[in-house]
């Protein structure tokens, strides 16, 4: 189909507003007398309330209302599915992330004051966890109510199972396992509560992702029809389906409070609320068999699913439904089995996210394909051309594909073409088998995707288009804008209907009474659903258009018609022809409608759930992904050189949006899912609750990508198109596992691919936040928060001073870790703001050595002149500090003072043998900065004293060579894994000075002496460098052999002295 509009670059339309700071998000709603409503959550993941004490809390002055179980006038149990989660519970705890109450009060701080007096007395029960020991005979029901802890069975079936492995001379099986993933959006949850001016509508605004679901449960929650609640959805900061199940709790509690007040209430998460209670993607483990014939043909595949669905049903039946229709692949297979399980816990639940149920199992089957190819002795590309679905063929569902263009091998060649993947696979085998750390492979993963949401449910969408009388055009749909650039999708289809430009076009979010519930913005159904709703009204308004001018015109009716660049003419005559604004008026002229409302269904499906088979989805896309990667085999440490990401989407509406798609799926799949995002829960307690343990992909992580876009047009999709926003993200962590694979040949069946996974073989497990050892025990606020802060501003560091003495406050410069602290702390926090003392910030000669104030933050300190020339160790090693933003506010005075064993700027001091000065109103006084810091955040800082400068000693004249090596996780936002930094003098090939610092592997940074008296004296070879590597060898194992990290930390540091003392070696032979 030729368009004129779609298909070209135009810029997303809410984009300015959003990089201005314009638009209007959840948490920038602001009404007069809102109250604040703040959640309290269960002290435990599993067990029993028995008494709930709110009588402190109420006494906190602001409290309006305390909301809880007996409060709620309508349906206390609610659920996308199944009526099972109450937004408060009664006394049966499912998990961690359960409220049992609810404070409304005049200040967000007051709210937050109050949760922490609620007292709540339980019986706590064991927490079950595995999905294994909830299935066993017995074991305790997850909610007591229900018969079982299975939450559903799914079967998919085709053919006959056990004849498909009779007629296979080749049988393998393999168990795979994903965990936990966090949505990770922007934006926390946030809602808001009020009742119309007229006080008889019931209206939330927020960050809603399924509006009209939501006013569902909002009206049976108070017991409201449904024409009594309106919901309104403000700009989202995304969602990923994050924002779709827990926003009807959220909602839900806001309206309660509304309700019990008559005051509109605001309840906003913070990063650890969001954590605590969301939903995350589901765990799954899976056992494959498979079976083949001689020629590698794939005669039998049975597959075996048990999906952690968490404390509550969530969308848990939906997700796990679409993984036993896809979990065999785009393959043309005669037998399948799927059996699939899935379970309550006592975990977070597990609902809706990008990719719904297919990341999971196109990790476990392709990484399969891989091994399966390896055995066989083919490539493995050759065994998926062997048995890759083609026209005509019947998928492992029982569906024909004969109404699409099955492109899974179109995709697959085009990806395997554009990345050399054979003479790369060739190529790195000859570079891996001579050798050394670093190792390269290339992978790929193909998949199929159902589109829209299929048997799931019903299929349709709606929209409403108005042509106003100056011929601008106002649009809305039932789909909703979630960040993904849908509202510039929908605009350019309905401008390319018209044949108007997108300036023309206004879209409009609209609220639930203006609207029909055209369903959920998921399952990449926006495009295909909304578009062709979109087109449903503007065809309709186009047809009386028509009848209004097609005497002008000289036609017959619509289909004789062009409608382009702001003008109407006649198909066949183009000179005949009118002004898109003509036309309005002309339709007008006739009393004809210029607004419409569009509705769509999805053609015909069907799925026979006893049976297990039929045609679940109306029509399919198709993806093959390339991973091009380097690991440092001695770190685990995993480089993504590129990527080829080629997708069939049917028509690409938009290529900016197109391109937005595939980067940021490919960060989310591949290095998030893949790499990074590792959620650590214990016992059903979320340990990841911020992102500075939970890591997330950050810009400098995304490889280069060369993106393919195939482009077979489908008559389901609006002008072809179909859909791109999960395909892209699905199957990252396929691609990069067998790249990976192939790169340090081990099979590896777990994600994420952490550090210590491709290292070790196995993950390990991970202590609570560094930031929260720092506190003193005790309990901890429900809500982290800056609270009771009193600042004061000096105008002198002897004012200063006698401020810390007189009020015994805390000095803050950049508050990259002060404000962090706070947030955890209970009580008046004061503090003193030394950030505008010039003295602090002073850097200067001392005699040929130098002076740094405590305040020079880590930006200014990398580009000073005399830092650079006299002490590079320092520069570089600052430079590996968090982000530019943070070495813009951090000061080399808070991240000493902080002591942190990973703080990258202790290293190179302790080497250059600086000093530390410490400033008091009783005095001055100095020592070496390696005594200053005597352990793991502690210092001998008085609670009077201020950290004024370091003084740096003149550097040494002699040619010295200089070494840091800093091992992170991610390239960006970095905490240090472990850094070493060493400075050699080296003469005649003997080691002459040796210095060498540890960084974040002992308990602080400090020399290690002995390595040092190993080294120095002693010829520089292979000899004198194992010999060393005995020394440190004891002293590690000594300090932390028995640390949760010592299998991972010891052979690793081991293995960077070992690169250290060798690059040195090598530059002494040069």
């Amino acid at each position: 189909m030729e368009t004129l509009l779609v298909g070209n670059e135009v810029p997303r339309v809410d984009g300015l507003a959003k990089v201005t700071g314009k638009a209007v998000y959840g948490d920038d709603i602001k009404m007069k007398g809102m109250l604040y409503g703040v959640c309290r959550y269960v002290d435990i993941a599993a067990g029993r309330v028995d008494s709930l004490d709110l009588s402190e809390a109420e006494k906190v002055p602001g409290v309006v209302r305390i909301a809880t179980w007996d409060d709620i006038p309508g349906q206390r149990k609610l659920g996308a599915i199944l009526p099972d989660h109450p937004p408060i519970i009664d006394n049966e705890i499912a998990y961690r992330g359960d409220v049992v109450a609810v404070v409304a009060a005049e200040t967000y701080e007051a709210a937050c004051i109050a949760v922490d007096k609620i007292k709540i007395s339980y019986t706590p029960w064991e927490p079950i966890t595995c999905p294994e020991e909830a299935m066993k005979p017995g074991a305790r029901l997850i909610h007591s109510e229900l018969d079982s802890n299975i939450i559903n069975r799914h079967h998919t079936v085709k053919g006959d199972i056990d004849a498909g492995f009779a007629a296979s001379t080749h049988i393998f099986e393999r168990e795979y396992e994903v965990g936990f993933q966090e949505h990770g959006y922007i934006e926390p949850e946030s809602i808001t509560a009020y009742l119309d001016n007229n006080e008889q509508i019931m209206t939330i605004e927020g960050s809603i992702q399924n509006a009209h679901r939501t006013r569902a449960v909002i009206a049976k929650y108070l017991a409201l029809p449904q024409s009594k609640v309106n919901v309104k959805r403000s700009v989202l900061g995304g969602s990923f389906g994050g924002k779709d199940d827990i926003i009807d709790n959220v909602s839900c509690r806001a309206a309660l409070l509304v309700h019990l007040t008559g005051r509109p209430v605001k309840i906003s998460y913070n990063r650890e609320q969001s954590m605590r209670e969301s939903y995350k993607r589901h765990p799954y483990k899976m056992k494959y068999r498979i079976g083949l014939d001689d020629e590698a043909r794939i005669q039998a595949i049975k597959i075996n699913i048990i999906a952690d669905g968490g404390s509550y049903c969530g969308q848990t039946m939906f997700v796990t439904w679409r993984s036993s229709v896809q979990a065999a692949g785009p393959y043309n297979i005669p037998n399948v089995r799927v059996d699939l399980v899935g379970v309550y816990t006592n975990n977070n639940y597990t609902s809706a996210y990008r990719g719904y149920g297919a990341p999971q199992v196109i990790f476990a089957n392709e990484s399969l394909m891989d091994e399966v190819a390896e055995l066989m002795g083919l490539s493995p590309a050759e065994l998926r051309l062997r048995n890759v679905l083609t026209q005509g063929d019947t998928s492992m569902a029982g569906q024909v594909f004969s109404d699409h263009t099955v492109s899974a091998q179109e995709v697959l060649e085009k990806s395997l073409i554009k990345a050399e993947y054979e003479a790369k696979r060739e190529h790195y085998k000859k570079l891996n088998a001579q050798g050394g750390p670093i190792r390269y492979g290339i992978g790929f993963a193909l998949s199929h995707r159902g589109c829209s949401l299929g048997a799931e449910g019903l299929d349709a969408s709606s929209a409403l288009i108005q042509v106003n009388a100056d011929a601008s055009v106002n649009i809305s749909t039932s789909v909703s804008e979630n960040g993904q650039g849908l509202q510039t999708t929908m605009s350019l289809l309905a401008a390319e209907a018209f044949g108007i430009g997108l300036d023309q076009v206004m879209f409009t979010e609209p609220a639930t009474a203006m609207i029909a519930d055209g369903g959920s913005t998921v399952a990449s159904r926006g495009t295909l659903m909304g578009g062709q709703a979109i087109l449903s009204a503007a065809n309709k308004i186009k047809k009386r258009m028509a009848d209004a001018i097609k005497e002008t015109l000289k036609v017959e009716g619509i289909d004789d018609i062009l409608w382009q660049n702001g003008k109407v003419f006649n198909r066949h005559n183009p000179d005949l022809s009118l002004s898109f604004q003509q036309v309005c008026d002309m339709t007008k002229a006739t009393g004809a409608n210029l607004s419409s409302y569009g509705w769509h269904v999805a053609p015909n499906i069907h799925w026979d759930e006893e049976k297990g088979c039929g045609s679940p989805y109306f029509t399919w896309v198709y993806g093959c992904q390339v991973a091009d990667v380097a690991v440092d085999t001695r770190t685990g440490k995993i480089t993504v050189n590129n990527v080829v990401a080629t997708h069939d989407v049917g028509k690409v509406i938009n290529p900016v949006g197109f391109t937005g798609q595939v980067y940021g799926g490919v960060l989310q799949g591949m290095i998030g899912y893949g790499m990074l995002e590792d959620f650590n829960t214990e016992h059903g307690v979320v340990k990841s609750e911020n992102f500075d343990t939970y890591l997330l992909p950050t810009i400098k992580d995304m490889p280069h990508i060369d993106i393919i876009a195939v482009e077979n047009y489908d008559k389901a999709g609006p002008m072809g198109a179909k859909v791109i926003g999960e395909p892209v993200l699905e199957l990252g962590a396929a691609a990069l596992n067998n790249a990976v694979s192939f790169a340090i040949e081990r099979h590896n069946r777990i994600l994420p691919l952490t550090l210590e996974q491709v290292r070790l073989g196995y993950n390990l497990k991970k202590p609570e936040r560094q930031s929260e050892q720092m506190l003193e025990s005790g309990d901890k606020k429900q809500v982290h928060r800056l609270n009771s802060l009193s600042l004061s501003v000096p105008q002198s560091v002897k004012e200063a001073l006698a401020l810390m003495a007189e009020k015994g406050a805390m000095p803050i410069a950049g508050g990259t870790d002060v404000l962090v602290q706070a947030r955890m702390q209970s009580g008046d926090v004061p503090l003193v703001n030394i950030a505008g003392l010039r003295e602090l910030k002073e850097i200067f000669d001392v005699d040929g050595g130098i002076s740094i104030g405590s305040g020079v933050c880590f930006t200014d300190l990398v580009k000073h002149p005399l830092i650079q020339q006299r002490y590079p160790l320092l520069v570089t090693a600052c430079r590996t500090v968090g982000s530019l933003q943070l070495r813009n506010r951090a000061t080399i005075g808070g991240n000493i003072v902080n002591a942190a064993p990973c703080a990258d700027s202790m290293p190179p001091l302790i080497i250059y043998d600086a000093e530390i000065e410490l400033k008091s109103a009783r005095g001055t006084r100095r020592m070496p900065v390696s005594e200053f810091v005597t352990g793991g955040y502690r210092t001998q800082l008085e609670k009077d004293e201020l950290v004024t400068r370091f003084i740096l000693p003149p550097p040494m004249k002699q040619p010295l060579i200089d070494r840091y090596l800093q091992l992170g996780r991610r390239n960006a936002l970095n905490i240090t894994r472990q850094s070493l930094t060493g400075q050699f003098l080296v003469d005649g090939g003997t080691i002459r000075l040796c210095r060498l610092v540890d960084g974040a592997l002992m308990s602080k940074p400090q020399r290690l002496v002995e390595v040092e008296q190993a080294l120095i004296g002693k010829p520089l070879n292979a000899d004198t460098i194992d010999a060393a590597v005995q020394v440190l060898g004891g002293i590690i194992e000594k300090a932390i052999g028995g640390r949760w990290s010592a299998p991972y930390k010891i052979p690793v540091f081991i293995d960077m002295f070992r690169q250290m003392l060798e690059d040195v070696m090598s530059e002494q032979k040069k």
